[in-house]
């Protein structure tokens, strides 16, 4: 079983989120500490997270990230994560049956035994992504800006805990082999299980709310 997480300098929603503090440590040392023990590579554009890799975190391997990877994301509106998964696969990965978490420091309330029993899910699934359930009223908008019910019926009243659930990615982690990568360049498989994370584990940090609900969590 093997940790890779992408971390970034500059962030754009947050400045510097990856080194603002929750508690007593910055962000994306949260992740690190959690994760002692295991093998973990960092791929990053942070000269300072490898320095403090290399010095406090035996269990890292931090690397600089590729000026192609760097200059894809400001050529294009996509992210070249599945590059970077892919490059750190070949270089470091050799076993095809690898078990490969992808995570990210961004949820910083994440349990190394929620990930191992995830990833359990592997003995019947070939993928696995962490997820959260909405059970909310929800609409998608169109390219004509126009609202569709996407999981009710407008002309009904419904309860919503009757309501179908909305699932959405969360971020907080994928996990898969090596093959199964290789086989569909992508985090995510043919049959994958969508793994449901609860509060605060559910917790990602994208904007000021999310940072501020953090900090809070870490207080109490």
């Amino acid at each position: 079983m093997i940790f890779f997480i992408i971390i970034k300098k500059k962030s754009q929603r947050i400045k510097n989120k990856n080194f603002i503090k929750i508690g007593s440590k910055q962000l994306w040392k949260h992740l690190v500490l959690e994760l002692k023990g295991e093998k973990v590579f960092i791929d990053t554009d942070s000269d300072k997270i490898i320095k403090e890799c290399s010095r406090y975190f035996p269990w890292v391997v931090a690397y600089s990230r590729e000026k192609k990877h760097i200059e894809f994301e400001e050529r294009k509106t996509n992210s070249p994560v599945l590059l970077m998964i892919e490059n750190f696969l070949n270089k470091y990965v050799k076993s095809n049956n690898e078990i490969i978490i992808t995570t990210h420091v961004t949820s910083p309330f994440i349990k190394l035994g929620t990930i191992k029993e995830a990833a359990k899910k592997l003995k019947t699934y070939d993928s696995v992504a962490a997820v959260t359930k909405y059970y909310n009223f929800a609409w998608l908008k169109n390219k004509h800006n126009k609202l569709i019910p996407i999981n009710f019926n407008p002309k009904e009243v419904n309860k919503t805990q009757n309501l179908n659930p909305i699932v959405m990615s969360n971020g907080a982690f994928f996990i898969f082999r090596k093959k199964t990568f290789i086989k569909f360049k992508n985090r995510i498989g043919k049959n994958p299980f969508y793994y449901e994370l609860s509060f605060p584990e559910s917790i990602e940090i994208d904007d000021e709310e999310d940072l501020y609900l953090a900090r809070n969590i870490c207080r109490s």
